[in-house]
């Protein structure tokens, strides 16, 4: 179960680019409003179901969305990490949680009342904006992913996996880097493969130099001979 922080224990939403609009003034009054709570790994933060609207801002750790089948198999949305919001939809649209949330690492979030959030969003027409935004954005993540489980191999889908959780190296400007990098399970959901599947394609990947294991997460020295292996 979560914990609130110690009052003395000073976070922040500098970090988190949704808010990026906000002046001083209202990033100050809606930290002020946070309840700041820490989760060990492995924990819930929301449960499907639940009908109440908090919304949160995920200050360190990762965390991962997902929705279990009448079997009880677990199927991964999205993985979660440093300044990513969730929640959001229930402060909306007033229904109760669409799916779950759970940490993969020890987290610190910061909860704000739904109905705080959503004064705040109507009033800046810039927020308003960006929330827009964000949420196009999870439509289009969405919509890729269903195409490639409908469309496309275990090995491409995990190719394609790969490109859209990779960003630049800010060590080296020539490869990409996946961090922090999913557990094989959380890979395999996120995918709709099985873990064993995704532990196969990896090694391959390893095995012919296209991904390399380091200890700053899963380097990419060349993206462009990944999405060559994603169309093969």
């Amino acid at each position: 179960m979560g914990q609130r922080s110690p009052a003395n224990t000073a976070h922040n939403l500098g970090g988190v680019p949704l808010l990026a609009c906000l002046n001083p003034d209202e990033l100050a009054g809606l930290e002020r409003q946070c309840r700041w709570i820490e989760f060990g790994p492995g924990e819930k933060i929301i449960e499907r179901g639940e009908e109440y609207s908090s919304v949160y801002f995920l200050i360190s750790g990762t965390a991962h969305v997902l929705n279990y089948s009448e079997s009880g198999r677990a199927v991964s949305y999205a993985a979660l990490k440093d300044g990513d919001v969730f929640g959001e939809l229930a402060a909306i649209d007033g229904l109760p949680r669409s799916a779950w949330v759970c940490t993969i690492t020890r987290c610190t979030v910061g909860a704000v009342p739904g109905p705080t959030f959503l004064d705040l969003v109507t009033g800046n027409p810039d927020l308003a904006m960006a929330l827009l935004k964000r949420l196009a954005a999870v439509i289009r993540l969405g919509d890729e992913r269903l195409a490639d489980v409908s469309l496309l191999g275990a090995e491409q889908r995990v190719c394609m996996e790969l490109i859209r959780m990779a960003e630049p190296d800010p060590n080296d400007p020539r490869r990409y880097l996946v961090f922090p990098v999913p557990t094989q399970t959380n890979f395999a959901n996120m995918i709709g493969a099985s873990r064993e599947t995704v532990s196969r394609i990896l090694g391959r990947l390893r095995d012919d130099d296209i991904v390399v294991r380091t200890d700053r997460g899963l380097a990419i020295p060349d993206r462009a001979r990944l999405e060559q292996r994603a169309l093969m």
